[in-house]
């Protein structure tokens, strides 16, 4: 189960990016109708424009993965349009598959790939991701030329200003000087900004994310180490992601300065990067009424102080991600009651835990409340136990209040205690089939994504249901006797 449908990366830059893309997507301007009508045998060239631009965008590929070699570029549109005739007088047809312009590691050969993208993409708002080598990462591959190339790169991209819909800038060498003198006020397309200029002098660094962020047309920004909380419109944010660790009053009163956010992650420490911030908190609840997705990492930290101040009564999806928190603090309390408060209806829940900590009751009452009834998507990196799966398993009425409504299950844990392979066949059946003691109105389960380890380490042989699971199962070794 992709981390996406949850959050956060549940709230990627590329889901916004498509978002906003979606609707002008489809842009078929010119298409030759001779080159439509071709005679093939292929079913493929039957297809209606429409669907075969449909089948392109899902092509692309994710924009942000890492490449594995210094001269690798992204050309999925280029490849697309040099299949055939007609696949290429679509892919001409389609600006937006063009718009979407990714630099890994700036070289030479980027250049006339820049030109290429910014000429085919006419009008559309433009996409840029553009990363510097990383000295610390075992990819890396630096380059002399790496920053005079990136001037050279933003010397095409600038004029293209008015174009810029998101920009997401990783930079890891001295200060860009083609991005000091910067026209903010040109970028009137501008709806979502990712900055690190953490190699940048502060200077230079607050100089551009005052640019950037000056524009009423921001909706999305992701901070990122170095970032200024200053210059950032906290009040017409919608979606938000924060890399630095802040303290829960902190987060609270980001949360407070921004009443429309529908989107938002976090990462909440003990000992903070943000540790001395502007922002005032609440003194009592403090009401969101827009916030539908949420993510809280928590480190050293735990959250009952934030949850118990929260009403959140659009939220849909939350997302929990423990790293090292004290096991006397009551959480599972603390969510309880933030659900209903709120009344809300969540059907997408995620928790995390990093550390090694085998403890079921602690896990399974996270998830053991009515007002988790409608949850429909479920991820667990927790330490997987026999007690979770029993949890898991439906059985008439008694397992009627037990996430009835469950269609996606991820249970990922790659050194917990080992299952055994007929209780997780029953947890499954369970919820795949109608029999006479399930619960009537259960759903039946559609997606399962196992990552377990099985008693014997035999390969786990799952009986025919009838029914329309998919299953991605990975039996993990260990060093066991």
């Amino acid at each position: 189960m992709a981390a996406s449908r949850y959050m956060p990366t549940h709230l990627t830059k590329r889901l916004w990016k498509r978002s906003c893309g979606q609707s002008r997507w489809f842009l078929y301007e010119n298409i030759p109708t001779h080159d439509l009508s071709a005679p093939s045998n292929a079913p493929v060239s039957k297809l209606p424009v429409e669907l075969l631009g449909e089948i392109f965008s899902s092509a692309l590929g994710d924009w942000g993965a890492p490449t594995d070699e210094p001269s690798a570029l992204v050309l999925d549109p280029l490849i697309l349009s040099h299949v055939c005739g007609h696949w290429r007088s679509v892919s001409l047809s389609m600006p937006m598959l063009w718009a979407t312009v990714w630099i890994d590691r700036p070289r030479a050969a980027h250049l006339p790939m820049v030109k290429l993208w910014i000429e085919r993409s006419r009008d559309c708002p433009l996409s840029i991701n553009l990363r510097q080598t990383d000295p610390k990462s075992f990819l890396s591959f630096p380059t002399a030329s790496e920053h005079d190339l990136t001037d050279d790169i933003f010397a095409l991209l600038v004029p293209q200003l008015h174009r810029w819909q998101s920009v997401d800038f990783v930079f890891r060498t001295n200060t860009q000087a083609s991005l000091l003198s910067l026209p903010g006020q040109a970028a009137v397309a501008l709806e979502h900004v990712a900055l690190q200029l953490d190699s940048w002098d502060p200077c230079s660094a607050e100089s551009l994310q005052c640019a950037l962020y000056s524009r009423p047309s921001l909706r999305s920004a992701h901070l990122m180490p170095g970032s200024f909380q200053e210059p950032v419109p906290w009040k017409q944010l919608t979606h938000l992601e924060a890399d630095p660790e802040c303290t829960l009053d902190t987060c609270l009163g980001i949360l407070a300065s921004c009443p429309e956010l529908s989107s938002a992650r976090f990462t909440c420490s003990a000992d903070p990067d943000w540790a001395h911030t502007p922002f005032t908190h609440p003194d009592q609840y403090l009401a969101l009424p827009a916030l539908a997705a949420l993510s809280i990492k928590a480190s050293r930290i735990d959250l009952s102080p934030l949850l118990t101040r929260l009403t959140l009564p659009a939220l849909r999806s939350l997302a929990l991600d423990y790293c090292h928190v004290p096991r006397a603090k009551p959480d599972q309390q603390a969510l309880h009651a933030l659900l209903e408060r709120s009344a809300c209806s969540i059907a997408a829940f995620s928790l995390y835990e990093t550390a090694r900590a085998r403890d079921d009751a602690r896990h399974i009452a996270f998830l053991d409340s009515p007002h988790l009834a409608p949850l429909t998507d479920l991820e667990l990196h927790v330490d997987v136990t026999a007690g979770i799966i029993e949890f898991l398993t439906l059985s008439g009425a008694e397992g009627a209040a037990r996430l009835p409504n469950l269609t996606d299950i991820a249970l990922r844990d790659g050194r917990g205690e080992h299952i055994a392979d007929d209780a997780l066949v029953r947890m499954l059946s369970s919820r795949c089939t109608r029999a006479v003691s399930s619960p009537p109105a259960a759903a039946l389960l559609r997606f399962a994504d196992l990552k377990l380890r099985v008693v014997g380490h035999t390969d786990l042989v799952l009986p025919v249901m009838d029914c329309n699971l998919e299953l991605r199962f990975e039996l993990l070794t260990c060093f066991c006797t």
